[in-house]
């Protein structure tokens, strides 16, 4: 298992090289940032523009093949291997991996929570709607999960803001919930805080996922062993937790893997229409404000949750099923 571990990783180093490179490129050509100081301050002195010019390696190239210790990716690269990510240009200079790991702490505080009450309802939903093909609660589950699939992110919680904060306060005089910001004054705060966002994520996931489940498990409940297990006389309480939803959570494991993820690296628009103070505003901010360091770090941070949890859910498919071998 360590050594089928050490070659995906190994795997993965090209394509993040080639992606950071493609990024770093897109994203250095973007802007100017010294020729916008000249539109905005026409009076400067030259020597300050020269200065931050080379203080920041803008007259260097991106990747220079012939002299790769003159590229600003080959300076990058290697920085970012010491764990220095630099400076950021948008956020008052400060240290970018402070400023990532801060954000990326109030990610979590909705991320975790989101995906445990994703995971568990969509496991139910879906479970329960391929025990119950065809009938009425499997076509209302549909329904509901079409109709969460084809609804935007943004309408939905634009929507909850809308009710929570400004109808049911005119109804009843009180907000339960806040509708936008962080508040962690208090715990009490924090839960009003995550409630909204944490709704607005869950309508979508578990929209995606129940359906997800739900085939996986009408693929397992249909198969000859499962009826072998009937036959045997097992309950088909028995049936359906031991042996089939096992079996239907194998390919869950990656959706789930690759699902919590996403959450981690921060969800932009959820977390933009709640002002809450995550990865995905920064992000956004960061590449209209041609921020590359700050770009670099988020987007470096994001893939390597994605390798990291697509690798452990490759590792699970052993624990879910001992017939399948990882060498």
């Amino acid at each position: 298992m360590f050594a089928y571990a050490a070659r995906r990783i190994l795997a993965t180093i090209p394509l993040l090289l080639v992606a950071t490179l493609g990024l770093f490129a897109l994203e250095a050509s973007v802007r100017d940032p010294v020729a916008e100081l000249r539109v905005s301050c026409p009076k400067c002195d030259d020597t300050a523009f020269a200065r931050l010019t080379e203080l920041y390696d803008l007259d260097k190239p991106v990747l220079d093949l012939s002299n790769p210790a003159n590229s600003r990716y080959i300076a990058w690269l290697g920085n970012t291997l010491t764990g220095d990510f630099g400076t950021s240009t948008s956020q008052g200079e400060l240290p970018v991996s402070d400023f990532v790991w801060a954000r990326a702490k109030n990610t979590m505080i909705l991320a975790v929570p989101a995906f445990l009450v994703i995971a568990s309802i969509a496991a139910l939903l879906g479970m329960y709607s391929a025990v119950r093909q065809y009938s009425k609660s499997d076509y209302a589950i549909t329904s509901l999960s079409f109709l969460g699939i084809a609804m935007p992110t943004f309408f939905f919680g634009l929507l909850l803001q809308v009710f929570w904060g400004i109808w049911f306060h005119d109804w009843t005089g009180w907000r339960p919930f806040f509708t936008s910001q962080m508040h962690d004054d208090s715990l009490s705060n924090l839960i009003k805080s995550i409630v909204l966002p944490i709704t607005t994520l869950t309508l979508v996931v578990v929209a995606t996922e129940s359906r997800f489940i739900r085939a996986s498990m009408l693929e397992v409940i249909h198969s000859d062993y499962i009826r072998t297990a009937r036959a045997k006389g097992l309950s088909e309480r028995k049936v359906i937790l031991k042996h089939a939803l096992r079996n239907a959570m194998i390919p869950v494991v990656t959706i789930w893997a690759l699902d919590f993820a996403a959450l981690l690296g921060g969800s932009v628009v959820t977390e933009t229409i709640f002002s809450w103070p995550g990865l995905g505003p920064l992000l956004l901010s960061s590449i209209f404000a041609a921020d590359v360091n700050m770009v670099m770090a988020i987007v470096l941070f994001v893939a390597v949750l994605a390798i990291g949890f697509n690798l452990l859910a490759d590792l699970l498919y052993g624990v879910l099923d001992p017939r399948i071998r990882i060498h």
